[in-house]
């Protein structure tokens, strides 16, 4: 299928094994949206010859309990049977995987998950309550701080599906959320949260030890130059789908 250089060999060897299967590559979109195809970054669908791209329809406008039920009805949906996923997610839909793999034990053919500028680990900037209502315009933008996010379910737990994570340190408008975000960040999320890491660190690189469980750093310990909006195809584009 695809050549991820920092993906183990046994994740590409499954590949023949599943050739006359139905692929399917789900993107999922971040807060305060409804699907991959809307708001800022340029969205469109990967292009993967002999497979078919869908834009996952998650409502993350009110409640992460919300968002993990409606992802788990997409997965069940495309991801079962003869069937073969591989997922794409932006922003907030890292933690809307993350938590749907830790609360469901169902045998999703997931062959990995990439992430671009999760917010996994939270947004200091989402919790700071109506700050993040207004700044992300949903409810849900004020409740998932690294407080909420990184004690609402267990990231350890994937099922044994790999999650390769990217994330970028560029400027987004207004500017004044970087003083706000620890570390380096995309203006929108720090490091910590978009690597993957155990703690909420003030972090120069993804590449340093500290991750959960089946984390992986892909493609590049930073996109030095991308703000959060710039990220959002950016996993897609290096898995080939661009």
């Amino acid at each position: 299928m695809r050549c991820l250089t920092l993906v183990a060999s046994t994740l590409v060897l499954v590949v023949p094994a599943i050739a006359s299967a139905n692929v399917y590559d789900i993107q999922l979109g971040g807060m305060c949206s409804n699907h991959f195809l809307e708001g800022n970054g340029n969205p469109r669908l990967g292009n993967w010859p002999g497979e078919t791209a869908v834009d996952a329809w998650v409502d993350q406008n009110d409640d992460m309990s919300t968002a993990t039920v409606q992802f788990a009805g997409v997965l069940d949906a495309y991801c079962t049977g003869n069937n073969y996923c591989y997922i794409y997610t932006f922003s907030n839909g890292g933690a809307v995987l993350s938590r749907t793999l830790s609360l469901y034990s169902t045998a999703w053919n997931i062959g990995y998950v990439a992430n671009a500028a999760s917010n996994e680990g939270g947004s200091e900037i989402g919790g700071t309550g109506w700050i993040g209502e207004i700044f992300g315009g949903c409810t849900m933008a004020g409740h998932i701080g690294p407080s909420d996010q990184r004690n609402g379910w267990n990231h350890y737990e994937t099922h044994g599906r790999i999650i390769g994570q990217i994330g970028g340190d560029g400027w987004l408008f207004p500017y004044a959320q970087s003083a706000v975000l620890p570390g380096h960040d995309d203006g929108a999320v720090a490091e910590h949260s978009s690597g993957g890491f155990v703690q909420a660190w003030s972090l120069d690189s993804l590449c340093y030890d500290g991750h959960w469980t089946n984390h992986q750093v892909w493609w590049s310990c930073e996109y030095g130059s991308n703000n959060h909006y710039d990220m959002k195809m950016q996993a897609i584009c290096d898995d080939g789908g661009c």
